[in-house]
Parts: structure tokens; C-alpha cells; sequence
């Protein structure tokens, strides 16, 4: 399949998509009818929004020639099933999976649906704007999930990897905050074997452009970090003058998004702690 064909138009119970070859989603039919189609992931992923027997459900599908990837359909199902395991590990800040296995001509995913917004997308600038004038206890407890959800993850080996906002689903109205893609983490010990990694370059450390550096804790501490300015402050340059947060978190983040990776916190654990201590101390604060 010459990935650079044009893209054809697609449609499915009314919702039209595009992608470079025809598909056969027949499999779908038995989780219901799709109410959205996302087919704009550079990941290889085609995924859907289906209403069915089991509610709502949000299907991942790797395989089909999507338009904007140029890779190789039997890699993106592989990548997509070898992430398996990662979305087995239990956690509140994790989307839920539910099933998994390979179907048509490649594998699919089946996650329960999170009524959330995006942190970035079409609406991005509006969803961070939600975020910075909530209420700072709300904010902060949806930060703490995502936190939390790495530590659990680092404890396991795992090294975030093209971590940015637009792995974020929010609701505002529960102060929920859910990570929908963890597809590329890597088990440690893990290297730059691409020169500049996958991801948003507001989220990513030094050591991501750097073909043959490590990648280690320090490295999803410096996502995470970079998390609390987009909230907080400007994630572009980093700067206490646009800090909107307490002083006592600005200076967590901004060691935790040191560029030499030595002057960071070495754990995820250990940013945790420093930023529930700083946490703890404005609760204090306010009695």
C-alpha cells in the first residue's frame, strides 16, 4: 500500500472519516453504533466512539491505512497490542480496559468511554483556560491522580514516553482527570533510539532529542513537571513571572524541568512527595 495514495472517504452509521485504503469494520456491529470517529492520530490508530449492549465504549483499532500515518499498518497493530499490558495496570487516573485481541486485519482495544474534554484539541486553549480558573483544591487533585498513576507506573519499571496534554481527558464538573494514551511507554532500561522522540516539545526533556541518551525516571519527572506549568504558568518559557499557582509549587516544577537531568528529582516518587508536601503546607496555610 503506497501510504502517500490519496485519502478516500469513509462512512459508518452516518459518520464519514477518511482513510488511504477501504476497511471492512463489520466487527464493530456487535459493540453497537458508532457516534464518533477520530482519524487524525498520526499513531496508526483509527478510533471510535460505539453505543451499544455494553453503554458507551471507546474502541482503539491499529491496522487500517490512516491518513496521517505513513508507517506500517502490521507495526501499529503490534505497538498497539504489545501496550496491553500497561493499560492492565489498575488505577483511577488510567482509562478503564476492557477487552482486547486482534480483529480484521489488525487489533483492537475496547476502553469504557470517559465523558471528559480533551486537555488539548480543537477546543485546547478554552480546556486549559477551564483548568487555570477552577477552583485550585479541584486542580490540584486532578494533577494528583495523574501524578500518582506515574508513580505507580515508574514503580513498575515504566518510563513515560510521548506524554503530553493531549494524553489528558478532564471533567471539569467531577474534577476528574483520565491519561487515554500510554501506548509508547517503555520498560526501563530504555534509550533515544529516534533522534527526537515522540510527543509535544513543550512536554519533552532534553534527553528526548538526544538520539542514545537514557531515558530514565528523571525523564518522566520532567513530563510531569512540564504538566504542572501548562496549569500553573506558561509551559513555553517556564518563567516565575507567569506562575498563577502557590510560589512553594513553582519551585517543585521547576526543579523537577532542570535541564540536566541529575538536578531533577531522581523518582517520580520523589516529585510526588515534594509536591504533596508543598500541598500539605497550604492546606496548613489555610487554618
Amino acid at each position: 500500500m503506497d501510504q502517500k495514495s490519496n485519502p478516500i472517504n469513509c462512512e459508518i452509521d452516518g459518520i464519514s472519516f477518511r482513510l488511504r485504503s477501504p476497511e471492512d469494520f463489520s466487527w464493530l456491529r456487535k459493540y453497537g453504533r458508532v457516534f464518533q470517529v477520530m482519524d487524525g492520530q498520526m499513531s496508526g490508530n483509527l478510533c471510535f466512539g460505539v453505543e451499544g449492549p455494553w453503554g458507551k465504549l471507546f474502541i482503539k483499532y491499529a491496522g487500517a491505512h490512516t491518513v496521517n500515518y505513513t508507517g506500517d499498518t502490521a507495526e501499529a497493530a503490534l505497538q498497539l497490542k504489545n501496550a496491553m499490558p500497561l493499560y492492565e495496570k489498575r488505577h483511577p487516573a488510567l482509562v478503564e480496559l476492557l477487552a482486547h485481541g486482534p480483529v480484521g486485519n489488525g487489533y483492537a482495544a475496547v476502553f469504557a468511554w470517559q465523558e471528559g474534554i480533551p486537555m488539548r484539541g480543537p477546543q485546547g486553549e478554552k480546556n486549559k483556560k477551564y483548568l487555570q480558573q477552577m477552583d485550585l483544591w479541584q486542580a490540584l487533585s486532578m494533577l494528583d491522580g495523574v501524578y500518582d498513576l506515574h508513580r505507580q507506573l515508574a514503580e513498575e519499571g515504566y518510563i513515560a514516553v510521548d506524554f503530553y496534554d493531549g494524553n489528558l481527558l478532564m471533567d471539569v464538573a467531577m474534577g476528574k482527570m483520565w491519561v487515554c494514551d500510554i501506548d509508547l511507554y517503555r520498560k526501563k532500561p530504555a534509550v533515544n533510539d529516534r533522534g527526537r522522540m515522540f510527543g509535544s516539545s513543550r512536554f519533552m526533556s532534553p534527553e528526548e532529542f538526544e538520539l542514545g541518551a537514557a531515558l530514565t525516571e528523571s525523564t518522566t519527572v520532567f513530563n510531569l513537571g512540564a504538566l504542572a506549568f501548562e496549569v500553573f504558568g506558561d509551559n513555553m518559557n517556564r518563567s516565575r513571572k507567569a506562575w498563577k499557582g502557590p510560589a512553594s509549587l513553582f519551585d517543585v516544577a521547576a526543579r523537577a524541568t532542570q535541564e540536566k537531568p541529575f538536578r531533577r528529582y531522581a523518582t517520580v516518587l520523589a516529585f510526588l512527595i515534594a509536591w504533596r508536601n508543598a500541598v500539605k503546607m497550604l492546606h496548613l496555610e489555610e487554618k
